[in-house]
């Protein structure tokens, strides 16, 4: 079964919201009074359903015209849909009329906050915590806006604070944990979350929460940090068997602690209570991969894609996979369709920028492994003009150029990046070893004081050994061999 859309709303909501669909959204005459329409809209807002959202909003508006409420309802709607100056034009009026109204501060200080102006909706959150209420929500909040700003030690003291005033809120337990670790303060997060269960055992989020703490993405605080992540989320999911993000953090600590037949177990439990079941496959893909288990992984990635046909990330992951099992021709076809998938995707958005460019690259990639190098080329141009582009990915890009001998844009590139990253060694070894390529020697003595050792001689074996240069390599570091997926 899916996840109930009222499973945190009482009974009284529930019964309103069903009853506005059955009647207004089809087209029915039916009267709601403004408290009604209020918690309505309030629900809607709440859960992100933005086009009923709007029919509620519109059939209030005709309703109750005037209506100070409704008008604070408009501006929340110009909020869910990004139009942050639109809500400040509302609220401001509401505010010059009701200065005294906090409800009109913290949602001004939301619509500021959402505009990228943190002081100012710190100042206005700060206003809104005069009336004493709903402090945790007002504190969290000012807590995100320095966190914004990079204080985040002023940003867990506010978490903090809002956690004392209301420990349930999940956002706000989400947040402090991840601005804890943020700012390495891991153990703060993991003592404080840890007396929030002793309190109240029942609270299935905050054991969520410490399990997140403990396991530190990776590197736990503790010795036994997996041990204890994993014990807190299982604790989690007892508590409430239908919370899916538990089942999901548990199978990642079941992988960690070398049990994948564990998380698969975990992750397939899951299923019942996901909102997404092409990603719980795909995360499931993944596991068998990283086993060394291509076949069974096909399987799994196919089982997402015949849930959602447009999932280019399982489509590439497949494709990767297929290459593995020697499937070239099938391989290059879904690969091809999760690039042009994805660009197009990203061109309804509106920015052909806002593709995924680990996906472009991971196409690129497995095109380059099958001889394809003008479009795995293409591919990688593609991928690193996208937002939020991963440094993995112009490495990958780095490496392709290197391989195939186009040395003068390993040179542009990585001078490029160099810029943006100074005496980065990965950038300065790439950088060295195409100079040295073209004959640029005495650019590449300068260059060698800041490669990595090991890399240099890995990528470039013949300029450790050139009667010249060869002297100005560095030594050796005591490291394992330089691993070709890294350099």
């Amino acid at each position: 079964m899916k996840k109930n859309r009222f499973r945190n709303f009482d009974s009284e909501v529930r019964d309103l919201v069903l009853l506005f669909e059955r009647t207004i959204l089809k087209g029915q005459q039916q009267f709601f009074d403004l408290d009604e329409l209020e918690i309505i809209i309030d629900y809607y807002l709440e859960v992100g359903d933005l086009k009923p959202l709007d029919e509620a909003v519109r059939y209030a508006d005709y309703l109750y015209p005037n209506s100070p409420q409704v008008a604070m309802r408009h501006a929340h709607q110009h909020i869910a849909h990004g139009r942050y100056q639109q809500a400040i034009d509302i609220l401001q009026k509401l505010y010059d009329q009701q200065p005294d109204n906090t409800d009109i501060s913290y949602s001004l200080g939301v619509a500021y906050g959402a505009m990228g102006e943190p002081e100012k909706a710190i100042e206005l959150y700060q206003e809104a915590t005069s009336d004493g209420w709903m402090l945790g929500r007002v504190y969290s909040n000012i807590a995100e806006e320095y966190h914004r700003l990079g204080d985040l030690e002023q940003a867990i003291s506010y978490y903090e604070t809002a956690l004392f005033d209301d420990p349930n809120d999940d956002v706000t337990l989400y947040n402090y944990t991840d601005t804890c670790l943020a700012a390495n303060q891991c153990e703060k997060a993991i003592n404080t979350l840890y007396d929030i269960t002793q309190k109240d055992p029942y609270n299935y989020y905050a054991w969520y929460c410490l399990g997140l703490a403990c396991s530190n993405n990776g590197n736990p605080c503790f010795s036994d940090g997996y041990r204890k992540a994993a014990d807190a989320l299982q604790f989690s999911i007892d508590i409430d068997k239908t919370f899916a993000p538990a089942y999901i953090e548990l199978a990642k600590i079941q992988e960690h602690l070398e049990s994948p037949g564990a998380a698969v177990t975990t992750l397939l439990r899951s299923i019942e209570y996901a909102d997404q079941e092409d990603y719980i496959y795909c995360l499931i893909g993944h596991i068998y991969m990283r086993a060394n288990n291509p076949e069974t992984a096909v399987i799994y990635y196919t089982k997402a894609l015949d849930i959602n046909p447009t999932y280019s990330y399982a489509l590439v992951f497949k494709a990767y996979n297929l290459l593995k099992l020697g499937n070239n021709r099938e391989a290059a076809a879904d690969a091809r369709k999760a690039f042009n998938i994805e660009t197009s995707l990203a061109e309804e958005r509106g920015n052909p920028d806002l593709a995924d460019p680990e996906i472009l690259g991971k196409a690129a990639e497995i095109l380059d492994q099958l001889g394809d190098f003008n479009t795995a080329s293409e591919y990688y141009e593609r991928a690193i003009t996208c937002f939020g582009c991963p440094e993995s990915v112009y490495h990958k890009y780095t490496r392709f150029l290197y391989k195939h001998e186009v040395y003068d844009l390993v040179i542009e590139f990585a001078e490029e990046s160099l810029e943006m990253l100074p005496l980065d060694p990965f950038y300065s070894t790439y950088l060295a070893a195409a100079c040295f390529r073209t004959n640029r020697y005495n650019r590449v003595r300068k260059l060698l004081l800041d490669v990595e050792p090991n890399a240099i001689r890995y990528i470039c074996p013949e300029l450790s050994q050139h009667p010249l240069l060869g002297q100005y390599v560095p030594q050796p570091s005591p490291l394992p061999t330089v691993d070709p997926e890294t350099w």
